[in-house]
């Protein structure tokens, strides 16, 4: 559903939720009212007026929750109003006047504005867990909490929990005085939310994250639901924008207890110092279920609690709330080490991780690589040149050799592939051997020193560590790739043991994911090849890997004193077939190749055998999210030129037509000419829409495209009107739906390959109204 042309209104507009929900709302072509405590007060209102669309469409006014009336004049010509706006706090000492109040009044103040507003058509209230799930039950694994609960104000006051308190005192008095007013209401009861901040300050439920990461000594003995802020946000949305949503809605992705919160920090961030024990030495507070049957008919699909987590950490590091220096086990703080071949794909991701282990107080832009410009020392080095590396490796604890050409079309191999990694390496190496100051070194090297020796691979065949490529096997099938590395990996391994020098090589298959580097690696190229224009794919079979993870097994591989020896990396062994059906499902509007380059029977998969691996703590990203973000980074990178913007432009026209199917239109022209009453004029329209409601059908049949989210001017919409069909009948035309015509016209540029050709449609719309022709033509759309 289209915000756009629709004015909304969002209490509490600076909090945690209701930032997101701001965010989305503007993202979706609304008009936001939003009030706030201090419109002047930058860290209130800063990050919400760098929204797009903030400009245009974002509107703050001040308001105070206890101030009866102080909504009206917000809440004036909204259609939907969110009130997100109270306080949470779990240290007050008056719980009456800091959270009770607040929470209560201010609700019963909104709805009562809501009332006086006859635009208002329906009310998404903000409750919490709060109010379902305190209420004396006992709550165990097999016990399913679900919106039938409510929690029992006695029970929470007799256990002095004062904010869950005020949460349901505030959801019972807003339905009460709903169901007296017949205002439409839903509520969203979300359980711990976690996920990114887009408010500058530290808000209580991320702070329950922080405070594990920031040198507590021990864990709470406490167990919750919890939840994504982003998923959040868009629950609220669908509550207003679905017409049979109703009631409650319990949002809990996880149910967890602290002990598995630190287990999943361990997991993601395992250089940090967490607590290794619970604060107390009772049983833990045991688990339950929470239902998900009412939120599927939201059409949520909730983010990983893992996910959620990895991205507050991250969050809270980039909004500098993140301040402690960590002192790991294996910190970064303090050493040095080495990367060769720093501006690669894999050594980019390697340099930006490495800066990110480092001191916090150092590296405060690290998605930017910032930290760069203390820490970060650019060498030119020559592989081949003897002796050239030694300067770069003195005073390093670890050396990370990543530079290795990868050319599969090389003219002279031994020159372009073969002396620059055999040469290369050893040249590292030795440098490395006259620096006592090198602990370990990490070799980049390749399932290409692994999987090439001839041996038949099947589905039932285990790949692993053991494997070596077979040198002869390469040159036979002049495989100059798979040679260098596996000459480059024997060499090292020959002279790492002569000179005793500690090294571990990680072998990645087929490196795919986002590219940090501004040019197309190897790589990443056969994914573009895929969706910028072939007309068929080849028929190959590897395995993949996403370069973060690549990246992170260099690192753990060095940080962790018994790693040892080869590690093979890689997530899904897959056929390119089994590629392109993943980009169909995630970009259904791509044109794809449909058949492989050969008639010959499909290369066989096999396994990679991952225990190894296990041991660095790696936990795979899955394939089809390696290569969405392959596709979206080509897209950022402007690597991919291939056009799938719709119409080419970042507005649609502020323009009514009518339009109709140009099979119908076909079909009338005949029955005007087959029955003999035929007479006169006949208007042939299916639906009287705006471009808005075209762009809505478009985002609905194909949300892969990236489309236009406002209008070309400030004015209000070009009004609709109706046509009358009563003429057509006679001539026993059933029109076919707009929306299955819009579908087919694009299909029917796809088909044709003239999906580019979607660039000139707005071009020629404008050309029309400014030429005030009432009809053009375009593919198989007539439109008036």
């Amino acid at each position: 559903m289209s915000g756009v042309g629709k004015t909304v209104c969002v209490t509490g507009a600076s909090g945690y939720i209701a930032s997101w929900l701001v965010k989305l709302l503007l993202q979706r072509g609304y008009t936001v009212k939003a009030s706030v405590r201090d419109p002047s007060d930058p860290k209130k209102t800063q990050h919400l007026l760098a929204l797009e669309g903030a400009k245009e469409r974002l509107h703050l006014t001040k308001a105070n929750l206890l101030e009866e009336g102080c909504f009206d004049s917000l809440v004036d010509g909204c259609e939907g109003v969110f009130h997100t706006a109270s306080p949470f706090y779990h240290d007050v000492k008056d719980p009456q006047v800091e959270l009770i109040d607040p929470a209560l009044k201010g609700t019963l103040n909104v709805l009562g504005s809501c009332a006086k507003n006859p635009s208002v058509k329906r009310v998404v209230l903000t409750s919490s867990v709060a109010a379902v799930a305190f209420n004396g039950r006992p709550r165990a694994p097999d016990v399913v909490v679900d919106e039938s609960w409510f929690s029992d104000p006695e029970f929470c006051k007799q256990n002095k929990l004062w904010y869950v308190l005020s949460k349901t005192l505030a959801e019972d008095a807003a339905w009460k005085f709903t169901k007296e007013k017949g205002i439409d209401m839903v509520t969203i009861n979300p359980a711990m939310v976690v996920g990114p901040l887009l408010q500058p300050t530290l808000n209580t439920s991320a702070a329950a994250i922080l405070n594990l990461i920031n040198g507590s000594q021990t864990f709470p003995n406490s167990t919750f639901g919890w939840v994504n802020v982003k998923d959040v946000a868009n629950a609220h949305i669908q509550a207003f924008e679905i017409p049979s949503a109703n009631g409650r809605y319990c949002l809990v992705e996880s149910v967890a207890h602290y002990s598995e919160v630190v287990k999943i920090l361990q997991e993601l961030f395992p250089a940090f110092q967490l607590p290794e024990k619970c604060a107390d030495d009772k049983p833990f507070t045991p688990t339950y279920q929470v239902s998900k049957e009412r939120t599927k008919s939201l059409g949520i699909e909730f983010i990983p609690l893992k996910q959620s987590i990895k991205e507050t950490v991250e969050s809270l590091m980039e909004k500098k709330l993140f301040t402690r220096e960590r002192g790991e086990r294996m910190s970064g703080v303090g050493k040095t080490v080495c990367v060769t071949g720093a501006s690669g794909y894999i050594a980019s991701w390697l340099v930006k991780l490495l800066l990110q282990r480092a001191d916090p107080k150092k590296t405060e832009h690290l998605l930017a690589l910032e930290g760069a410009k203390e820490r970060l020392h650019l060498t030119k080095a020559n592989l081949l040149e003897e002796g050239c590396f030694d300067s770069l490796v003195d005073g390093c604890e670890g050396v990370f050799h990543t530079a290795s050409p990868c050319y599969h079309d090389a003219k002279d191999p031994q020159v372009e592939l073969i002396d620059p990694a055999l040469k290369g390496t050893l040249n590292v190496l030795c440098s490395c051997a006259k620096n006592p100051s090198v602990k370990r070194v990490v070799l980049t090297s390749s399932e290409a020193a692994v999987a090439f020796n001839g041996r038949p691979r099947a589905p039932d065949v285990v790949v692993d560590e053991s494997w070596f490529s077979d040198p002869e096997f390469c040159k036979q099938n002049k495989l100059w790739y798979a040679l260098s590395k596996t000459l480059a990996e024997d060499a090292a391994w020959k002279f790492t043991k002569e000179k005793g020098i500690d090294m571990v090589t990680i072998n990645p298959a087929t490196v795919i994911g986002p590219l940090l580097q501004p040019t197309l690696n190897t790589s990443a190229a056969r994914i573009l090849n895929l969706i910028n224009g072939s007309l068929t794919f080849p028929n190959s079979t590897f395995g993949l890997v996403n370069v973060k993870d690549v990246a992170n097994a260099h690192i753990q591989a060095f940080e962790i004193p018994s790693a040892n020896g080869r590690y093979y990396l890689a997530e899904s062994v897959a056929h390119l077939s089994e590629v392109v059906k993943i980009l169909q499902e995630l970009f259904p509007a791509f044109q794809l190749p449909e058949k492989c380059a050969d008639d010959k029977p499909f290369t066989p998969t096999y396994q990679v055998s991952k225990e190894r691996t296990k041991s660095l703590g790696i936990e795979f990203i899955p394939l089809k999210q390696s290569i969405k973000e392959t596709v979206e980074s080509l897209k950022e990178k402007k690597l991919f030129t291939w056009s799938i913007y719709l119409l080419g432009s970042q507005t649609f026209p502020n323009s009514t037509f009518g339009w109709v199917n140009v099979k119908d239109v076909a079909n009338a022209h005949i029955q005007a000419f087959q029955i003999r009453s035929a007479n006169g004029r006949y208007c042939l329209v299916e639906s009287v829409a705006h471009y808005s409601e075209v762009v809505k059908i478009l985002q609905e049949q194909f949300p892969a495209l990236q489309l236009p989210e406002k209008y070309a001017d400030d004015k209000p919409f070009t009004p609709t009107y109706q046509v009358s069909k009563e003429r057509t009948k006679s001539l026993g035309i059933e029109f076919i739906p707009l929306k299955q015509s819009v579908k087919e016209m694009v299909e029917s540029l796809k088909e044709k390959k003239l999906f580019t050709c979607l660039c000139f449609f707005l071009a020629q719309a404008r050309a029309r109204i400014k030429s005030k022709s009432t009809q053009f033509e375009l593919g198989s759309l007539n439109f008036y």
